[in-house]
């Protein structure tokens, strides 16, 4: 498939050391629209809005945030956040920031560890974008979705 040309200055941005040091895309050869649509058809086989998963990721990460530095206990869930100064802008254009900002979530039962950025939740829940495959920061949707014990249980 061609690049579409309103595609082009964002996948430029998307490129490693432009926005942020390992870029967005991964080794991912698809269009945009492309991952971004397969990610979609995963939420919606299991059930959940990237507005709702958002919603679940932005709790945790303020939860984590009250613990100044600390640990935060949320249910099944160990949290912590960790600020540095500055902002990240959304490769997508629409002039919105995000605070330099890494969650770390651990789940208790499991052990299981999953780290996002507040980009990362701006980048779901207003362009369903979850990364390229083979990007280093990449959430696949139905990890991210069972992880948080949401929507259908993913085998």
């Amino acid at each position: 498939m061609k690049d579409n040309p309103a595609e082009k200055n964002i996948k430029h941005d998307m490129q490693p050391g432009e926005l942020i040091l390992d870029g967005f895309l991964g080794d991912d050869k698809r269009q945009l629209a492309e991952i971004i649509a397969a990610d979609q058809e995963t939420l919606q086989r299991l059930g959940v809005s990237a507005a709702d998963l958002a919603k679940a990721m932005r709790a945790l990460t303020r939860a984590g945030m009250r613990a100044l530095g600390g640990q935060a206990e949320e249910g099944d869930f160990l949290v912590q956040s960790e600020e540095w100064m500055g902002w990240l802008g959304c490769p997508f254009k629409d002039a919105k920031r995000a605070a330099k900002r890494l969650t770390t979530v651990t789940k208790r039962s499991t052990g299981e560890t999953i780290v996002w950025s507040d980009l990362h939740i701006h980048l779901i829940e207003e362009h369903g974008f979850f990364e390229g495959k083979g990007a280093s920061h990449r959430l696949e949707p139905d990890e991210l979705i069972r992880f948080l014990g949401l929507g259908a249980q993913v085998e």
